[in-house]
């Protein structure tokens, strides 16, 4: 297990750092600038703000400085919210969207796998078709239309859950994890289905059933593990699905997470916000998908040793 982790650090460093350098020339490619709205600054003054903020620069030594300050642990200043560093402004979104993305991780799990499970169970019969169908419309749907058909009917028109903010309680968190959940729980439904319907025809479930196990010892101790491989391997990139869609989310619902700031930073150009968003998002990204690697190699031993 030590080796897979050496292996995947070893990879996830240069990735990393490609993923910063990518966004920062996309960046600053991009039309327009920070500086630029609807009553331009005379060029004395967007001189003396590009110098300041070392905009003047080649892109190269801008690269470089970045890159420098970043593995110093410094994101620089925004350039619009500009009595807060980006580090302020990551360290207030930052627990939101992490406990958006965790609960719903852990709720898409929860009803991903128990759908899974008694569909698996009732294979080719009406539970399993219509367990199945409803998997399939929630992966369909989008969180830009999940997150206000639940705003509509459980905010506006039942009136029991708030709309948008944190408010008080948790009852804010409501709307946004299940939105968040639906899609990923309906993949892994399928992926648990199709799992485990396939491990419960092979010899050894078949020799349990012959030596008269009781059916659930043979569905949780001999079928589930090996049928949940397939589920560690979609968790990666099932936790970037929540991380990206965190952003819609947050913007649906007024929740003053990363998404908001990675929204506003985009549509002002503030290069440090938006580079520090997108990095932060891409190591906890690469740390995920380490995690689904360890519980992969978990549930297969084999993996290891690839």
């Amino acid at each position: 297990m030590l080796a897979l982790i050496i292996r995947r650090l070893m990879t996830a460093i240069p990735t990393l750092l490609l993923i910063i350098l990518a966004s920062f020339f996309l960046m600053r490619l991009a039309p327009g600038g920070p500086f630029d709205g609807e009553r331009p600054l005379d060029p004395e003054t967007q001189a003396a703000l590009q110098q300041t903020y070392g905009l003047d620069k080649p892109l190269w030594e801008q690269a470089w400085l970045y890159v420098s300050r970043l593995a110093q642990g410094d994101f620089g200043p925004s350039l619009v919210y500009r009595d807060f560093t980006v580090s302020e402004l990551v360290a207030q979104g930052l627990p939101i969207s992490l406990t958006l993305g965790g609960l719903a991780i852990l709720l898409a799990l929860v009803i991903g796998v128990t759908a899974g499970l008694c569909a698996a169970v009732q294979a080719g019969k009406m539970v399993d078709k219509s367990i199945m169908m409803l998997a399939t419309v929630a992966t369909a749907l989008p969180t830009f239309v999940t997150g206000p058909a639940l705003a509509l009917f459980f905010g506006l028109w039942m009136g029991i859950l708030p709309v948008s903010g944190t408010g008080n309680g948790l009852s804010w968190l409501v709307m946004p994890v299940v939105a968040l959940a639906l899609p990923v729980a309906g993949a892994i439904a399928k992926l648990t289905r199709a799992g485990l319907a396939t491990v419960l025809q092979q010899d050894h479930i078949r020799t349990a059933r012959a030596r008269g196990l009781p059916e659930t010892k043979i569905l949780f101790k001999h079928g589930l593990r090996p049928a949940l491989v397939p589920v560690a391997s979609y968790l990666g990139p099932a936790a970037a699905g929540l991380l990206t869609g965190a952003v819609v989310v947050e913007t649906v619902f007024g929740l003053p997470g990363l998404g908001r700031y990675f929204v506003q930073g985009a549509l002002n150009r503030d290069y440090p916000l938006v580079l520090g968003v997108v990095t932060l998002y891409a190591g906890l990204i690469i740390l995920f998908n380490l995690f689904a690697d360890l519980i992969y190699g978990w549930l297969d031993p084999r993996m290891r040793e690839g």
